[in-house]
């Protein structure tokens, strides 16, 4: 069992592109449902405790899949398969990456991948929903988290606030050095809010100490992005322009560790909870705004990328695969290669 959870999550590690969205709607499509490793409530409510912890959502949801399968080792175990071999991957690729990234193959590749992305987040999304007519509320929930991330409201603040609010229903009737680079990683995964775009702004700090050059952030950003795994493989990619491979190395332990101490904790507290009428009740309308995140994000990726008439038809194309079951991480290699090759084709 516990190698099964580690072979899963490296593998995952290595091919789940596209940020935590797509990480959820990956890790939903694999391990959620009927004879799988949860159920979809139990995922629901581990993406509703993760928005409310600080660190990477998506890694921590990975970890939280690990525990229910193999208890604590499974959790650890998760982790690690999750977060290595992204970070290896995002070593190899920093000192190649200002050449691969104006190349239009490469350009091509990665808007195919982000088409399959917003495919398969828009499908996941529409699978974790349930029926309207069964239960409304999720659905009037995920629209409140909608509403609420769409004002501005910070990720964690959004679950926060909607699950307490569905709770007080209930309540009536129940009556630079490398040693450097550590520390400073260690304290932005210490404070790190909802997902790994948040990273962006409090990285700017490497800039105001003289770490890095604007230009060095944006590569380092820019390789967390087109890597698989974790968005805050960034860490990885910034800790080696800095300080070489050591600090490649101290960087990505320092972002990752307190995600482990977190979510043990979380992992034990979801536990202890289950069945109490309070908890139950805030976690499931932390859970409705949970699914509320995912759809703003899928809006903004949307803005983003559809800017055209063939970016709407191959994600819709995308979408149609997945809704007749097709393989996600499959699709995701299918769609970067059929990017790069229309981008050849177009010149």
């Amino acid at each position: 069992m516990l190698w099964l959870i580690l072979r899963t999550f490296a593998w995952l590690g290595l091919t789940a592109f596209g940020g935590p969205a797509a990480h959820f709607a990956i890790f939903q499509r694999l391990l959620v449902g009927k004879g799988k490793w949860v159920s979809k409530e139990q995922y629901l409510k581990m993406l509703a405790a993760v928005n409310l912890i600080p660190g990477p959502n998506s890694t921590e949801t990975a970890m939280l899949l690990g525990h229910a399968r193999g208890g604590h080792w499974g959790l650890l175990l998760a982790g690690l398969g999750f977060i290595v071999p992204a970070a290896l991957v995002t070593l190899l690729l920093v000192a190649l990456y200002q050449e691969v990234a104006s190349l239009p193959l490469a350009q091509g590749a990665f808007l195919g991948l982000k088409l399959g992305v917003i495919a398969l987040i828009a499908q996941a999304l529409w699978d974790l929903l349930p029926e309207p007519k069964k239960q409304p509320q999720t659905w009037l929930l995920a629209l409140a988290g909608l509403a609420l991330a769409a004002l501005g409201l910070v990720e964690w603040a959004v679950v926060l606030l909607v699950g307490l609010i569905w709770m007080l229903r209930r309540v009536p009737a129940l009556s630079v050095e490398p040693i450097s680079l550590f520390w400073f990683f260690l304290l932005v995964g210490s404070t790190l809010f909802g997902s790994g775009y948040v990273l962006i702004g409090l990285m700017q700090d490497m800039v105001t100490r003289g770490w890095l050059s604007s230009s060095e952030l944006l590569n380092a950003l820019a390789l967390g992005q087109i890597t698989p795994g974790p968005l805050l493989t960034t860490a990885t990619a910034a800790g080696y322009l800095v300080a070489g491979v050591p600090g490649a190395l101290l960087s990505t332990l320092g972002i990752f560790l307190p995600s482990f101490v977190f979510t043990f904790l979380v992992a034990g507290i979801l536990s202890r909870l289950q069945g109490h009428p309070l908890a139950e009740a805030f976690l499931t309308g932390a859970s409705g705004a949970a699914l509320g995140l995912i759809g703003w994000a899928l809006w903004l990726l949307g803005q983003q990328t559809l800017v055209g008439w063939a970016e709407w038809l191959f994600t819709l194309l995308a979408l149609g695969l997945l809704l007749r079951k097709f393989p996600p991480l499959p699709l995701l290699g299918l769609f970067g290669l059929g990017g790069a090759l229309w981008r050849i084709w177009m010149g």
